[in-house]
Formats: C-alpha cells, structure tokens, sequence
C-alpha cells in the first residue's frame, strides 16, 4: 500500500465523518442494527473484539465459530450437508438477523470500499480487496463510539426483537 493511500486511511478521523463519509444514512444504520445483533448474540465483546469479519463475510465467519455446533447438529438430525437456515433456527435469535443480512452487509461494505477508491485511488479489484477488510475495521470502530449503535438498541426496544 502507498505512503499516499495509508495516509488517506488514516485520516478518516471518526470526528470528522471518518469512515461514515463512504456510507449513506440508511447503510450507517443497517451496519449498526447488525453490529447491535453481534452484541445481542453475546458470543463476542463486542468493544474488544475485532468484529469487521463479519462486516465482510458473516456467513464464513458463523459457519467457523459454530463448526462444533454445526456438526452436532448434524449427527442429532442425520442430515448432511446441513441446512444451514434450519440449523441457524436453533440458535439465538440474534444470530439469525446476522445471517439474513450477512450478504447485505459484504454488498454495503464492497460499495463503501468502491466510493472510497473513487475518492481517493484508481479502482481494480486488487484495491478493493485489500482496502475492503480496512474501511470495515474502521467502520466498525467508528459505529461503537457514534450515535448510530444507540439508535439501533432504541430501535430494537420500540419495535422488540424480530422473530425468525
């Protein structure tokens, strides 16, 4: 990466739009309701723990946590492969928000690392994968610390928590 282009990273300062400036208002709120749903979950600190993974490709990253679970699942059913959505049913329900929207979530972050390059760089999927798990890891820690996370648990509070 270029001394030019670690630099424009490192000036999306979070107090200035930071991050948030690749996202609109409606995407700023989808990221943080998932990141709310992460924290719901419970399996994760949610402050300590580098979550952009799951900003970038959920489903990977659930179907890893979950392997030893998955394979019980497994075994009790006799099913094999698993269908993932009725597996997905027997755990917390916060986990299921995390995996409907796990594709919406890759497509939100994928536009967001693209308005980004076209700011500042020239676009080729070599820059958009390698800034992609960075602008997520930022905006990650840009939604903990903004208003947008309160506003999805208040969000979560009015309208109570989705069903499957």
């Amino acid at each position: 990466m270029s001394n030019e282009f670690e630099r424009l990273m490192d000036d999306l300062d979070p107090e200035q739009g930071g991050p948030l400036l690749t996202l609109t208002s409606k995407e700023r709120h989808d990221v943080a309701r998932f990141i709310e749903k992460l924290r719901q979950w419970g399996r994760y600190n949610t402050i300590m723990t580098d979550l952009s993974p799951f900003l970038t490709d959920a489903k990977t990253v659930i179907e890893g946590e979950l392997s030893r679970e998955i394979l019980q699942y497994a075994k009790e059913t006799g099913e094999f492969p698993v269908n993932m959505v009725d597996f997905i049913k027997t755990q917390p329900k916060p986990l299921w928000h995390i995996w409907e929207n796990s594709q919406k979530m890759r497509d939100l972050m994928t536009r967001a690392a693209i308005r980004f390059i076209e700011m500042n760089d020239d676009i080729s999927t070599n820059r958009i994968n390698e800034i992609f798990p960075q602008l997520a890891r930022k905006i990650y820690k840009t939604i903990l610390t903004g208003p947008y996370l309160g506003r999805a648990k208040q969000s979560f509070e009015r309208m109570g928590d989705e069903p499957y």
